[in-house]
């Protein structure tokens, strides 16, 4: 099959399964937050600042680019993503094609966009950005492999873009930049070369993160950069029962197909390619495994070494229809085509953004223990600079956003918020700003709308 037809039935297998998806406001909590920080950004917010999160800048400046498109806000970054998905499908298919097993090429795409929408993926979170910038980097370090280019340097280029998309690519990172030294010591046999080179590749690869550090030190926010990027991902805890064993199996489950055909494609290979995709296999799993609390979007990296590697085993014929049999099973049991969703929660939104705006005075809405995209369905202003839910309700967030969030939340309903957005606290919720917000309620609010599982509370006096 010619690369065109791939890449055109990867395009139409694309549009098949997240089309019916394109502007559901709510298909994943995080991409709110991501979307709000982009659209607050054109409103001169700074993030770390303004508005709080600790993925690194390079995520909310791409999600503050998509706004700039002339169509709906959700809408928009949702086709970007799907752009990013088929991209990086066709990336994989042109690996498998390059390893020699061309007839695995489509199958190996196909799987990346089905399981995509498996474990997470079905809007735009943050892998199903930068697994576009890993799958191309790959691409660029097997050229500079098999072909002698002159395409190091850029594939490092591309891993330090995407650790501004998400830190945990670092571990990618380091495989593709020790795999170019690996290559440049048997092609020279110079030790000097090779310092050369790495100190090269480490450039390359820190420029945008050192840009993105300059840039905030310039404007005098250098510590609040540091902070968010760097020390609140290690002050977050992982509380005590934190159902890490259950994620991991359901991950797990999900994935045991393509994994198994990634085994099996692996075993089947031979010489350098082997050695190439098993080790990008293992760095990636042992990546995923150091990061807890395993969410299932966490498994999303994965998608594509497994792509890569179960590709060529699907150059067969049984193993392409077990994979067809699995991949059309699971999407039945998660719930596709997910007919109505979209239309449903625009409505919801929708009405429960009218009633805020219907009982909303001069203040801030405090939307605690609900969806940020209320914030950005009524263009509402903030009451603080931490709309994400957890930030002020988990308990492992205590040390981990500057702020104790108690102070935060008090701070809050001391100025008498006309609006209290919220729902039922999570089981690790903080004891102490959980019963905040509840007494508060108690004593001056009353209820005026509920969907989503939220109710909107208008003050009484």
């Amino acid at each position: 099959m010619t690369p065109f037809r791939i890449w055109l039935i990867l395009l139409i297998a694309a549009a098949a399964l997240r089309l019916l998806d394109l502007g559901n406001p709510l298909v994943d909590l995080d991409e709110q937050m991501y979307l709000l920080v982009g659209q607050r950004m054109w409103d001169g917010a700074i993030p770390y600042v303004d508005i709080w999160d600790r993925k690194p800048i390079g995520l909310f400046l791409l999600y503050a680019a998509t706004q700039a498109l002339p169509m709906d806000a959700v809408v928009a970054y949702q086709s970007v993503a799907a752009v990013a998905a088929v991209a990086t499908a066709g990336l994989i298919a042109g690996l498998v094609r390059r390893f020699g097993a061309a007839a695995g090429a489509l199958p190996a795409g196909l799987t990346y966009l089905v399981w995509l929408e498996l474990i997470g993926g079905r809007g735009g979170q943050s892998p199903v950005f930068y697994n576009l910038l890993v799958a191309a980097a790959a691409t660029l370090v097997w050229r500079a492999i098999a072909d002698r280019k002159r395409t190091g340097a850029l594939a490092m280029m591309l891993v330090g873009l995407a650790l501004q998309l998400k830190p945990t690519v670092v571990f990618e990172g380091l495989f593709l930049g020790v795999t170019l030294l690996v290559a440049c010591w048997r092609s020279t046999g110079s030790a000097a070369r090779v310092a050369v080179a790495a100190a090269g590749y480490m450039a390359a690869a820190l420029l945008p993160t050192l840009l993105a550090y300059a840039t905030y030190a310039a404007i005098g926010h250098g510590d609040a950069w540091w902070f968010a990027n760097v020390d609140s991902i290690f002050l977050r805890d992982v509380p005590p029962g934190e159902p890490l064993l259950d994620r991991l199996a359901g991950a797990a489950m999900v994935l045991a197909l393509p994994a198994l055909a990634a085994i099996r494609g692996v075993i089947g290979t031979r010489g350098v390619a082997r050695a190439f995709v098993a080790a990008w296999l293992a760095v990636a799993i042992i990546g995923w495994l150091l990061i807890p609390p395993y969410f299932n979007h966490y498994a999303l990296p994965l998608l594509v070494p497994i792509g890569v590697a179960a590709g060529l085993a699907l150059d067969r014929g049984t193993m392409r229809g077990l994979m067809a049999v699995a991949a059309i099973g699971l999407l039945l049991l998660s719930g596709y085509p997910h007919r109505g969703e979209t239309a449903d929660a625009r409505r919801r939104l929708a009405t429960l953004s009218a009633a805020i705006a219907r009982h909303a005075g001069r203040d801030c809405p405090f939307v605690f223990e609900a969806p940020p995209a209320l914030y950005t369905a009524g263009r509402f202003c903030l009451p603080g600079p931490y709309p994400f839910p957890s930030h002020l309700i988990q308990a492992s967030e205590r040390r981990a956003i500057g702020v104790d969030p108690a102070a935060e939340v008090a701070r809050i309903l001391a100025a008498r918020p006309s609006v209290i957005v919220t729902g039922r606290a999570p089981r690790d919720g903080d004891s102490r700003t959980v019963p905040l917000v509840d007494r508060a309620i108690a004593a001056h609010y009353r209820p005026v709308a509920r969907q989503l599982g939220v109710t909107v509370y208008a003050i009484v006096d």
